[in-house]
């Protein structure tokens, strides 16, 4: 088993990518006004971020390297156009994306079956990032699809 002091560590790091993982949860969830695009994407970026690092820490001190985990794009949002394609899968290749990135986009589909913003100019909903690392060409996460990996 673990050490007292790691069992502590993997239950803070446990802690902070659930809270996280729910504000990720409520963000992706959302309807929101295109006006509000650059705070609402301030504050997934830094949800995203602070979320990946704990899960992956999660990851390493309890060894999980190397356990089968669901693919992450099987509870993403259905994007009608401009899918952007190139999805990850892996839940263990998502986390490390986030490690080694060198850049990002976050991506919203438009949310025309739920237009609770009539006078805005789109209602967006939240529901990928782009993701291009030191190490491989862009990828595409669903962001609700990591976080319900968890």
């Amino acid at each position: 088993m673990y050490s007292k002091n790691t069992q502590k560590l993997v239950e803070i790091h446990i802690s902070e990518a659930k809270k996280h993982a729910l504000q990720l949860f409520a963000f992706t969830s959302a309807v929101f006004p295109a006006e509000w695009s650059s705070s609402w994407n301030e504050v997934v970026t830094f949800s995203l971020l602070e979320f990946s690092f704990h899960a992956r820490k999660v990851n390493e001190l309890c060894e999980f390297k190397n356990e089968a985990f669901p693919s992450i794009n099987q509870l993403m949002v259905k994007i009608s156009e401009n899918d952007p394609g190139n999805w990850e899968t892996n839940y263990h290749f998502a986390l490390n994306a986030f490690i080694h990135i060198k850049s990002f986009i976050i991506g919203q589909a438009h949310a025309d079956h739920r237009v609770i913003f009539p006078s805005s100019s789109a209602n967006l909903q939240t529901t990928y990032v782009k993701i291009e690392t030191d190490k491989h060409p862009e990828k595409t996460i669903s962001i609700c699809g990591l976080v319900f990996c968890f």
